[in-house]
Parts: C-alpha cells; sequence; structure tokens
C-alpha cells in the first residue's frame, strides 16, 4: 500500500474508534432508561397547583399565583432546577450582606434553586434528584423523590407531602419542554 493510502487508511479507523469508544456524550442518552430519555432536555415551569392539608386548592405558599421556573436534565445523568416567585420585591441594598434581613428572608423564601444528579425508577414512575448543592442546605447531600408523568411536551412532577408555616402541603408542578 502507498504511504497516502495507509494513512487514509489510519485516519478512518481511529474516527470509527472515536465513535465506538465511549466519548463524552457520544451515547450518554442510549444507556439511559427509555423514562429518562424522554426527560433529557429543558423544561419551563407552566405552574404549581398546592394543596393544603384538606385537599383544598391554595395559591403556592412560596412561589405565589404565577410562578417561574427552569429544569434541565441531561443525558450524562445531571439536573439542576429552579423556581421563584415571580416579580419578587427587590432588595433596598444590592449588597446582600447590608439588605434588612426581612427583604433577605422574602427572597429565600420566594426562592429555590437545586442540582445534582437524577435516576429514574421506571416502574413507580419516580425522579429522584441526587442533591449536591441547593439553597436550602439541607437538602445538600441528600435526595429528593418526585412522582413523575409524561404527558407529550407536558412533564408533571409531584413532590412527596412537605410542612411549610406548620401545615401540611402538596404540590403538582407542571412543566413543558423547551426543547
Amino acid at each position: 500500500m502507498k504511504t497516502r493510502q495507509v494513512g487514509l487508511l489510519l485516519h478512518a479507523v481511529v474516527v470509527a474508534m472515536l465513535f465506538v469508544l465511549d466519548v463524552p456524550g457520544a451515547s450518554s442518552v442510549d444507556q439511559l432508561s427509555a423514562s429518562a430519555r424522554k426527560l433529557v432536555g429543558t423544561w419551563k415551569l407552566v405552574s404549581i397547583e398546592e394543596r393544603d392539608g384538606e385537599g383544598k386548592l391554595v395559591v403556592p405558599l412560596d412561589f405565589g399565583a404565577e410562578p417561574v421556573g427552569i429544569l434541565t436534565y441531561d443525558a450524562a445523568g445531571n439536573m439542576a432546577a429552579q423556581a421563584g416567585r415571580r416579580n419578587r420585591p427587590r432588595l433596598d441594598n444590592e449588597d446582600v450582606h447590608r439588605a434588612a434581613p426581612e427583604q433577605v428572608k422574602a427572597a429565600f423564601t420566594g426562592y429555590a434553586a437545586y442540582f445534582g444528579t437524577y435516576e429514574v425508577k421506571e416502574r413507580e414512575s419516580i425522579v429522584i434528584h441526587h442533591v449536591e448543592g441547593s439553597m436550602l442546605p439541607n437538602w445538600e447531600g441528600g435526595d429528593q423523590r418526585r412522582k413523575f408523568t409524561l404527558l407529550g411536551d407536558k412533564l408533571i412532577l409531584e413532590p412527596p407531602a412537605f410542612q411549610a408555616k406548620g401545615e401540611k402541603r402538596s404540590r403538582r408542578l407542571t412543566w413543558k419542554r423547551v426543547q
């Protein structure tokens, strides 16, 4: 074989091997379960339905009637979620350390954000968020379980019941696929 042909053949073999080897992002989606593959992407928060301990529909305590949020799942098993009250009052000071304590508390309780990895329990229709970092330090190093339902381009997440201001609450978050 001529040198040029050997070089082309070697190049072709190297390119083929890159597709076979575990190149980051190359085949990550293929390794996910069917449900997990459907979660991959970016989701925009449409609504939060919140109920009190008696099952009565109430305005979400932390996020108000028209919350905003974004949720992402990637093919490598990473996730990030953010949700907040729309039009939160601005702090009187750009330096959060000099803002009034009641303003800082309102800003903190009106917004939630965390990130980590995720896994899907397909049989139970549960997605588990393994929290690495969070605005709420108590969540760090723990798991956040969510029942999930996929309906076309809509994702419904239902966390377990929780306490807010001493009251039992439940939530149902509806997300719409962005990409």
